[in-house]
């Protein structure tokens, strides 16, 4: 178990805990108050494959700063952050953006020699379509966004390519737990799958030959996550399955495994 503490783990994790940001209070009236921003402290764990595909899979530990806004046009919440551009009763397209991690891959095996992955941000439109319920918090919805890829390490910021993630969603409450499960699949750049996937002939070895990663499909996945308030206490967690069956890169030498599991945890005391 590490002990990683870069800004993107700590923004993650904190993601995660955005998914337990449902308190609510209630008035005199017996009206519904919904708090306008939250923040806290706590602490979260992660258990993944270094990257879609790897075999080697790495532990983490974080210390997460905790900090829900539920603001007119501007939200943190489970999409990560976003910005509203247009909302209807069954329609809303945002500016979103997320983060993703890629812990210390100069130390995978596979990858042994060549450069090193950094984490990345993300940021693009999304659409969402309410399908079933009476609004985006519960029942199934079509979550449709496209978010251009930026790599940060290496004291540089890199472009890597697009991603597209069309997935359906759906959302309800168990007992006082918020339970989401998602299913989706992937596209992506050619240019984003050579970050990853792609080994050119300086660092090709007898059982790493020379590869070329194209655009187009990079599997799918599926994933559940719950979480609750208890007091003053958020807990989330989740679990990710990725397969890659059919992906453009699955002849790569660098994917050893088709299908991966990832999952974390995060406890969060809110102080405000």
């Amino acid at each position: 178990m590490k002990l990683f503490s870069t800004s993107l783990v700590l923004v993650w994790l904190g993601l995660i805990s955005a998914a337990a940001s449902c308190q609510t209070t209630t008035a005199d009236d017996d009206t519904i108050l919904v708090k306008t921003w939250e923040a806290g402290l706590g602490v979260g764990a992660i258990s993944g494959p270094d990257y879609r595909g790897s075999k080697e899979y790495s532990h983490y530990v974080a210390p997460i700063p905790y900090f829900i806004y539920r603001g007119k046009y501007i939200q943190t919440d489970r999409e990560g952050i976003r910005g509203k551009l247009f909302t209807r009763e069954d329609i809303e397209l945002n500016l979103s953006m997320s983060a993703s991690i890629t812990p210390e891959s100069d130390e995978n095996k596979l990858r042994e020699g060549m450069p090193e992955l950094y984490s990345t941000v993300e940021f693009g439109p999304a659409l969402n379509i309410n399908l079933t319920g009476d609004s985006f918090r519960d029942g199934w919805m079509m979550h449709l966004p496209l978010r251009g890829v930026v790599a940060i390490g290496g004291g540089k910021t890199d472009y890597v390519g697009w991603l597209v993630h069309p997935q359906f969603a759906f959302r309800t409450q168990i007992e006082q737990w918020n339970f989401t499960f998602r299913t989706g699949v992937y596209y992506a750049s050619n240019d984003y799958h050579d970050h990853y996937y792609t080994v050119a002939e300086e660092y090709a070895t007898a059982s790493r030959p020379v590869f070329e990663a194209d655009a187009g499909y990079s599997g799918w996945s599926n994933s559940w996550s719950m979480s609750r308030a208890i007091d003053d206490y958020r807990i989330a967690f989740f679990i990710r399955y990725d397969n890659l069956r059919g992906a453009e890169f699955e002849d790569s030498p660098l994917v050893e495994t088709k299908d991966s599991v990832a999952g974390g945890l995060a406890l969060i005391w809110v102080i405000r």
